[in-house]
Order: C-alpha cells, then sequence, then structure tokens
C-alpha cells in the first residue's frame, strides 16, 4: 500500500514535520460510528474500506483529536456487480457502462473525533496509470458531501467532470488507476491512505508509470544510503 513507503520514508529521516504518534491501519469496516451513510449515498457499503487512524498530533488539540479517514471502490447502484478486493485496498471492477454510467465509483470519508476537521488540510490524487497523467483535489470543497463538522464523505465517479476528464479514463478501456488521500498539518505529511483500483485486465503492460516508478524506488534507496553513512 502507498502510505506504507511514505510513512517509511518519514521513519528514515526524509520528510521533514512533526508526525502522527500513532497510524492504524486496517481493511473492513471503518471504525467508529460513522453513520449509516458515511460515503453520502443510502446502500452503499463501507465493510471494505481501506482506512486509518491517526492519534496523537500534537498541534491539533494537544495531541487530543482522532482523525479517522478511509476509502474505497464500490459498485455505482445495485444493479452494477460488487467490486473484487485483496483485502488489502486493491479492487477489481468491470470496464463498460450501464444506463449510461460506469459501473463503479471512488469513495472517501473523513472524521476528526473533536470536530476539527478544519484544522487538516487534505488532498485527493487521481493517477492514470495506463497514461500517467493525474489530477488533484481537495475533498473538503466538494460541495454535496455528507457529515459536518465533524465528518466529510462521498462517493464520486470517474464520469463526473473534472475526476475522468482531467485524467483521460475511458469507461470500456482496460485501465489501473491509483487514488491516493494525503493528511497534511502544517504543511508536513503527517499520513497517507491509498487505493488501487483494476478496471478490467487493468493497465496494459502494469502502465506506462510502472517503470517510472521502479526507478524512483531506486533512487530514493542510493539517496536513503548515503544520508545513513
Amino acid at each position: 500500500m502507498k502510505r506504507k513507503l511514505v510513512l517509511g520514508l518519514m521513519a528514515a529521516g526524509m520528510a521533514t514535520g512533526v508526525y502522527a504518534t500513532n497510524v492504524t491501519t486496517g481493511f473492513g469496516t471503518i471504525p467508529g460510528s460513522p453513520g449509516l451513510n458515511p460515503y453520502s449515498g443510502s446502500g452503499i457499503p463501507f465493510d471494505t474500506s481501506e482506512y486509518e487512524v491517526i492519534t496523537g498530533i500534537p498541534s491539533i488539540n494537544a495531541g487530543g483529536d482522532t482523525l479517522t479517514v478511509a476509502m474505497a471502490a464500490t459498485q455505482h447502484g445495485s444493479g452494477n456487480p460488487a467490486p473484487g478486493n485483496n483485502g488489502a485496498g486493491t479492487y477489481y471492477v468491470q470496464t463498460g457502462l450501464n444506463a449510461g454510467r460506469s459501473k463503479w465509483n471512488f469513495d472517501f470519508y473523513l472524521n476528526s473525533s473533536g470536530n476539527l476537521l478544519n484544522d487538516y488540510t487534505f488532498t485527493i490524487t487521481e493517477l492514470n496509470l495506463g497514461n500517467g497523467e493525474s489530477f488533484t483535489f481537495n475533498p473538503l470543497l466538494i460541495p454535496d458531501n455528507v457529515g459536518g463538522p465533524a465528518s466529510a464523505g462521498n462517493s464520486e465517479s470517474l464520469d463526473f467532470s473534472p475526476f475522468g476528464p482531467a485524467i483521460g479514463y475511458n469507461p470500456n478501456a482496460n485501465d489501473t488507476y491509483d487514488f491516493t488521500l494525503d493528511v497534511f498539518v502544517g504543511g508536513s505529511l503527517e499520513a497517507q491512505d491509498g487505493i488501487t483500483v483494476v478496471d478490467g485486465t487493468g493497465a496494459p503492460d502494469g502502465g506506462i508509470t510502472a517503470a517510472l516508478l521502479g526507478g524512483a524506488l531506486v533512487g530514493l534507496q542510493m539517496l536513503r544510503r548515503k544520508l545513513l553513512r
């Protein structure tokens, strides 16, 4: 999972800032009391979610806030098949349209136990591994989010603008999409959650970003060795 790489870099001293005292990760039902529809729509399942529970950030309520973030891929409507998953943040969906709509949605949920969501900065970045195009947005700015002031959640589709057009989404194409949710406090990255959605058979040859990612990881390993000498 992508967030583990980021937290590993933090531990290696390759990022700066004050990081969360405790980050608990898991897959399944969103912890706490997310309500009946944390992803905004009635009947949207939230028991196959990739989630993190973050506590002890000193600058947020003297470390007393508990932040829960979650993401998932779910079917659009009861007439479409539920995505498969590997139990670790990767989902498998079908290509094509049903009644003019993509068969799946991507979902996010944010909750602050102290009603302090506005003390954090959140971004979600979509990455199309097939063409390398990406798009980043602030999920708190989506006008029809549910929850508030303690929570914000929604279920979105790459059919919707700007989410799909910005990354060249084609509902009939085999492709792979990464969705990464970053949590910042005072400009410092505190945590990162994310999911991968394999649409059909996935991006051909792993996508054009696979080779670039491999090269980047090698570069980071070399940099770490230099820093540790």
